[in-house]
C-alpha cells in the first residue's frame, strides 16, 4: 500500500511539472511571479506555476518600484515582480512596495506612457512596455508641467507623462505630469549614412540638411550621434533590427532629433529605399484598411507605423492624421508606388485638443459689472479667421465672466489692473446716454477689448480704446528663433518655419523665409496668462494674430 502511494505522489508530481513550460517566458518576452534571490548582477524569479529562472540583466535595464527608478538591491525576496526579457536577459522589472495591494497609499499607483489619443475626459496611453491603457480625468486632476500647475488643454497627442492614481483599481487619474520641452522635436535631419557602430551605439553621417522654412537647407558636413538599439529603425514601413543598419552605408537617413539636456538625441530614424518625392499639400482622404491617403492633387501615398509623422512638435502615432490636414510629405518609391518617410502636418489651432475651450474674441465693452462684461459687435476667431457677430440689442451682447484670477492689462496706460479698478473705470459707459453731463462732456466712449477665455471665463483681457482693422490681420504659427528688445522698435521676435493661414484656400501656407513680428502691443498668453515677450525663449511654438509686422495676440503653445 506504501508503495502505492509513493507511486501516486510520484505521478502527481509528473504531471505538474509536465505542464511548466521552462522556455514559456524566453519565447513570450516576459515573466512573472515572485522573487526567490537577489545576487550580484543576477536575480531569481520563481514563476507562479513554480518554474525557477536565474536571470542575468541586460545592460540597459530599468528598474522600477511603485513608479520610480530603483537599483537590483531594491528587489525584495517574495516581492511579486513583472519583467520583460530580451532574448534570456531581464530589461524591465517592476513591483509594489505595499503588501496590501487593495490599498495604496494616495498617488501611490503610478503608470508611465506617451499619450497615444485625447477625446475630452478619455485618454489612451501607450506605456513604457508598449501596452495600451485609457484612463479618465476629471475637474479634481492636478495637472503639473516644469513643476507648474497647469490647465489640461496644455496636454497634447505625443507628450510623455506619468499618471497617479490614489486606488490601485482606479481609472481615474488624481494627478498628472507632464514631460517639459525634451519632448519637442528640435530638428529634422536628413544626410548620409557614413558608419554605423554598434559596440558604440553610434552613426556618423555626412551632407548633413536641416528641414527649415519648408525646405532643406545645408548645415554641417558631418555629424556622430549616438543611437540606441531600442529605437525603431524602418526602412520602407518595414522595421529593421539594428545590427543590419551598417549595410545601408551610403543611404539617405530621415532623423527627428530632440535636444537631450543640451545633447542631441534622435527620436526616431527612417532609411531612404528608393527615390524621393516631396509634397505640400492637403491630405483630402484616408483609407484606413489599406493605410493610404490621398492628397489634394489627388496622388496616393501609402503610410505605416514606419512613418514618421510629427504633429504639433512631438512625434505621434500614424493614428494622428486626420483628413483635412496641412502637411510636408517625404515619399519614398517610383512612379505611382510612392511611401511616406516623413509626415509634417503644419495645422495648429488654439485648442491643442477637444480638452480644450479657449477662445480669442475682439469686441467693444459695452456693459462692465463686478463679475462678469458684455461684449457689443464683437468678433470671434473661428477656424483661423474673424467671424463678425452684429447686436442689435443688449440680448445679443456676448456675457463673459471675470474674477480675481483674471490678467487685465491696459494697452494705453501700460500697466496691469485690479478687477475693482476695471469695474469702477471708465472703461464701459452709456455713451448713448443724454443725462450723464461727466459722459458728454468728457467724450467719453467704450473702450475695445482682446479677450483670451475659457469657456466663458475671461483668463486674460487686453483693452484699448480703439479695435484695430481686423481685416488685416492673419493667423501664423511657427517656432520662436530668438526675442530680442530692439532699439528701434522694441521687442521683436523672429519665427522660423511660420506658416500663414490662407481663409481662401483653407490652408496652412508655408513661409520660404524666418519672419520677424514686433510685440511691443501684443498680448502674449502662456497657460492662460500674460506674460512678458523677454519670457520667450528658443524652440517656443507659438500661435499667432498679427497685422503683418505687429502681432496682436501671440499664445505660446
Amino acid at each position: 500500500m506504501k508503495k502505492i502511494w509513493m507511486s501516486l505522489c510520484i505521478l502527481l508530481l509528473a504531471s505538474v511539472i509536465s505542464y511548466a513550460d521552462i522556455n514559456g517566458p524566453y519565447r513570450d518576452g516576459m515573466i512573472e511571479g515572485y522573487v526567490k534571490k537577489v545576487l550580484e548582477n543576477q536575480i531569481q524569479i520563481e514563476e507562479y506555476d513554480g518554474t525557477v529562472h536565474l536571470l542575468n540583466l541586460d545592460r540597459k535595464v530599468n528598474f522600477q518600484i511603485d513608479g520610480k527608478t530603483v537599483g537590483l538591491k531594491d528587489f525584495k525576496p517574495g516581492m511579486e515582480v513583472y519583467g520583460e526579457l530580451r532574448g534570456r536577459r531581464l530589461k524591465y522589472l517592476d513591483s509594489y512596495s505595499t503588501e496590501n495591494l487593495g490599498y495604496i497609499p494616495p498617488g501611490g499607483k503610478v503608470r508611465t506612457g506617451i499619450v497615444k489619443k485625447i477625446d475630452r475626459d478619455q485618454m489612451m496611453i501607450k506605456t513604457i512596455i508598449g501596452k495600451e491603457e485609457i484612463y479618465f480625468t476629471s475637474p479634481a486632476t492636478i495637472c503639473l508641467k516644469k513643476g507648474e500647475n497647469v490647465p489640461l488643454s496644455t496636454l497634447y497627442e505625443g507628450d510623455r507623462v506619468k499618471l497617479y492614481f490614489d486606488e490601485v483599481d482606479a481609472t481615474t487619474i488624481s494627478r498628472m505630469s507632464i514631460e517639459g520641452d525634451s519632448i519637442l522635436i528640435k530638428d529634422l535631419y536628413r544626410g548620409k549614412l557614413a558608419r554605423a557602430d554598434q559596440l558604440e551605439d553610434e552613426i556618423v553621417l555626412d551632407q548633413i540638411e536641416v528641414f527649415r522654412n519648408g525646405k532643406w537647407k545645408e548645415d554641417k558636413n558631418s555629424i556622430a550621434i549616438p543611437f540606441s538599439q531600442d529605437l525603431p529603425l524602418y526602412v520602407a514601413g518595414q522595421k529593421i533590427p539594428y545590427k543590419n543598419l551598417k549595410y545601408y552605408r551610403g543611404k539617405t537617413i530621415y532623423m527627428a532629433m530632440k535636444d537631450f539636456f543640451g545633447t542631441d538625441k534622435i527620436e526616431k530614424m527612417v532609411v531612404k529605399s528608393q527615390y524621393e518625392k516631396t509634397y505640400s499639400e492637403k491630405i483630402e482622404k484616408i483609407n484606413w484598411y489599406a493605410d493610404e491617403f490621398e492628397l489634394e492633387n489627388h496622388k496616393n501615398i501609402s503610410f505605416s507605423e514606419g512613418t514618421m509623422v510629427i504633429k504639433n512638435g512631438r512625434l505621434v502615432e500614424k493614428e494622428s492624421i486626420n483628413p483635412e490636414s496641412d502637411a510636408f510629405i517625404v515619399a519614398d518609391g517610383r512612379g505611382n508606388n510612392l511611401y511616406a518617410d516623413v509626415i509634417n502636418i503644419y495645422n495648429e489651432e488654439i485648442n491643442n485638443s477637444n480638452i480644450g475651450q479657449n477662445y480669442i474674441y475682439a469686441g467693444r465693452l459695452s456693459r462692465i459689472f463686478e463679475d462678469k462684461v458684455y461684449l457689443k459687435d464683437f468678433y470671434l476667431l473661428d477656424r483661423n479667421d474673424w467671424e463678425s457677430f452684429r447686436t442689435r440689442d443688449e440680448d445679443d451682447e456676448k456675457e463673459l465672466f471675470y474674477d480675481n484670477d483674471t490678467v487685465i492689462y491696459d494697452l494705453e496706460n501700460k500697466k496691469y489692473i485690479e478687477p475693482k479698478e476695471f469695474f469702477a473705470a471708465d472703461y464701459a459707459v452709456d455713451e448713448d446716454s443724454d443725462d450723464d453731463e461727466r459722459i458728454k462732456k468728457k467724450n467719453l466712449k467704450d473702450w475695445y477689448g482682446y479677450i483670451y477665455t475659457d469657456g466663458d471665463r475671461i483668463s486674460s483681457i487686453m483693452v484699448q480704446k480703439k479695435l484695430d482693422s481686423l481685416r488685416r490681420q492673419r493667423v501664423t504659427n511657427g517656432i520662436v528663433q530668438k526675442a530680442t528688445d530692439d532699439n528701434l522698435v522694441g521687442w521683436t521676435t523672429y519665427v522660423r518655419d511660420a506658416k500663414d493661414y490662407s481663409y481662401r484656400h483653407d490652408e496652412w501656407m508655408a513661409k520660404n523665409t524666418t519672419i520677424r513680428i514686433n510685440l511691443t502691443k501684443a498680448m502674449i498668453i502662456k497657460n492662460g496668462k500674460i506674460i512678458e515677450p523677454y519670457e520667450l525663449q528658443p524652440g517656443n511654438r507659438l500661435y499667432i494674430v498679427r497685422d503683418d509686422f505687429y502681432g496682436k495676440i501671440v499664445v505660446v503653445k
